[in-house]
C-alpha cells in the first residue's frame, strides 16, 4: 500500500514540474508583434474615404517590421519600427514609379506623407488605426474579421 501512495505521489509530482515547466517556457517566449503577418485595406485618409473604384489600396506587415503598401498606384517596400504601440515609418521607401492617373498621384502622395507623421497605432476589432504625435487619426485601415472555428461533431 506505501508503494502505491509513493509512486501516485511521484507522478503527481512529475506532472506538476511538467506542467510548471510549459508554463515558464511558454512565459519567456516572446511575443509575437501584433501586426506582424496582418493585411489591411485604406479606409480612411484623414477621416476622408479613398478614391473610389480603384483597387490596391492596402497595406500587409511581415516579420520584424516589414511592410509593403499601395495607394492605388506604385507599391512600396520598407521596414516600420514598432515598439509597442509606438511606430514609425522610414523616410525612404523603395517602391515602384508608374505614371499614375489624375487624383491617384496626389492620394499616393498624400498617404506616403501621412504615414512618415505617424507615430502610434491601435487595433480596433477589424480596424488598425495611424495616429500622429499629438494622437490625431491619419489613416484607418480595415481587415476583414476572422471567421470563428468551426467544431465538428466527432460522436459519430
Amino acid at each position: 500500500m506505501m508503494t502505491i501512495r509513493r509512486g501516485f505521489i511521484a507522478v503527481i509530482l512529475v506532472a506538476a514540474s511538467a506542467i510548471t515547466l510549459a508554463a515558464q517556457t511558454r512565459a519567456t517566449e516572446p511575443a509575437k508583434p501584433a501586426l506582424a503577418g496582418t493585411e489591411w485595406t485604406l479606409t480612411e485618409i484623414v477621416g476622408e474615404p479613398p478614391l473610389e473604384g480603384h483597387s490596391g489600396l492596402d497595406l500587409q506587415f511581415g516579420e520584424e517590421g516589414a511592410f509593403g503598401t499601395s495607394a492605388g498606384c506604385n507599391r512600396f517596400r520598407g521596414t516600420a519600427e514598432i515598439k509597442g504601440e509606438a511606430i514609425s515609418f522610414p523616410d525612404r521607401l523603395a517602391g515602384t514609379m508608374m505614371a499614375c492617373p489624375e487624383g491617384l498621384a496626389e492620394q499616393e502622395e498624400k498617404v506616403l506623407a501621412l504615414l512618415a507623421q505617424v507615430t502610434a497605432y491601435r487595433v480596433e476589432a477589424t480596424e488598425l488605426v495611424f495616429l500622429d504625435a499629438d494622437g490625431a487619426e491619419l489613416l484607418r485601415y480595415a481587415r476583414e474579421a476572422e471567421a470563428p472555428e468551426t467544431l465538428i461533431d466527432t460522436k459519430g
